[in-house]
């Protein structure tokens, strides 16, 4: 996404302070992302033992059927949430925090004001994820989901944009 593309979105007095994309690597601190793929290796070797040591009542072809089609859910699980990742953006203003998700030929945005902004959480994912937005839901505001933006390169410094003051802040 250009420079452009942002400054378009920017309401008039609004700046653009940072803008980002997750880059998740592959490591055990992602555990999250990788799960449905040792997930899927899980059940390829408990499916081949089953099938090896079979006395159920059971024949072998339901049992593969069933390993087969738990693989298959795992592993579209798990590359669906990788796409995903690599098709979103994120970008914090001085009066936003955007997410979008560019998805088949449109792009989804969401933006929530500053006012939502919580101190922000810093999870050791790698790179490490920063969530900063406290949402409600509107049918239970006891629940609150945590947003942020996940797996960013240089998130020391998105951290020190959130924690200097912003303009419109309550002072």
């Amino acid at each position: 996404m250009t420079e452009d593309f942002w400054q378009n979105l920017l309401e008039d007095g609004e700046e653009l302070l940072w803008t980002g994309r997750p880059k998740p690597r592959i490591s055990i601190r992602n555990f999250q992302l990788l799960g449905p793929f040792v997930g899927a290796a899980g059940t390829v070797i408990a499916g081949g033992l089953l099938l090896t040591y079979n006395s159920l009542p059971v024949s072998q072809s339901v049992v593969l059927a069933v390993v087969i089609a738990l693989v298959v859910l795992s592993l579209v699980k798990g590359l669906n949430r990788w796409a995903e990742l690599t098709r979103t953006r994120y970008a914090l203003t001085t009066h936003r925090a955007l997410f979008f998700r560019l998805q088949k030929g449109e792009t989804r945005v969401k933006a929530f004001s500053r006012s939502a902004e919580t101190k922000p959480d810093v999870k050791p994912t790698n790179p490490p994820s920063v969530f900063f937005i406290r949402q409600e839901r509107g049918d239970n505001p006891a629940i609150a989901g945590h947003l942020g933006f996940e797996y960013i390169e240089g998130s020391d410094s998105l951290c020190t944009l959130m924690a200097t003051a912003y303009k419109g802040a309550k002072q």
